[in-house]
């Protein structure tokens, strides 16, 4: 075999193995205990692949993209840690991997979060998608779904506080080589709930 044949049959057999995890959180742990096991719960989530962890939210610099990357499986309070979905392995090389993700950047900017419409939830479900083809479990958005059917049918029946009141945290734009951590990055959002559900989880 020759060895640009060897490299090719390499890339291919990367991308056939690589696995694609979806980490999903609970945003309040005690309304999610019951609300889960009907598939309703407040669910922040997050995309695993080549040991980075994936996920979007809001800061107000149009500039900037809005997905973020962190250790699998930290992400910072409130969220906390429910389950992984093994969803399969990636369509994707890691080079074609590494275009793809500068494509979501530019697709996911921080101010385009919308709690209902466009949340972390979305952009797993976009990402998802783009890695391998399938589909993200329905129960993980679901309840924001609901909530923007009934928002752009009766706006009244979801007040501003939960439209609008949203929970911010630090995560870096980008992967940060010497460490793990996610200080002095941008100001991104988890899926947003009310401020004082989160205090009270």
């Amino acid at each position: 075999m020759r060895d640009d044949d060897a490299s090719t049959a390499s890339r291919f057999t990367e991308a056939s193995t690589t696995t694609v995890r979806v980490h999903v959180y609970d945003l309040n742990a005690n309304y999610n205990d019951l609300a889960y096991p009907i598939g309703l719960g407040i669910h922040h989530s997050a995309v695993e692949i080549y040991d980075r962890e994936y996920a979007f939210g809001y800061h107000d610099d149009a500039n900037v993209t809005g997905v973020f990357d962190i250790a699998p499986k930290s992400a910072p309070h409130p969220a906390k840690y429910r389950e992984t979905i093994e969803i399969g392995t990636s369509l994707l090389t890691e080079d074609q991997f590494a275009d793809a993700l500068e494509a979501l950047r530019r697709d996911f900017p921080g101010p385009s979060y919308d709690l209902l419409k466009r949340n972390c939830n979305t952009f797993t479900e976009t990402m998802v998608k783009v890695l391998t083809g399938k589909s993200v479990p329905g129960y993980v958005n679901r309840l924001a779904n609901l909530g923007a059917v009934a928002h752009d049918f009766a706006p009244c029946l979801l007040p501003t506080s939960i439209v609008g009141d949203l929970q911010t945290l630090p995560a870096t734009t980008g992967r940060n080589e010497e460490t793990e951590d996610v200080d002095g990055g941008e100001e991104v959002q988890l899926l947003a709930v009310p401020t004082e559900e989160m205090h009270a989880s």
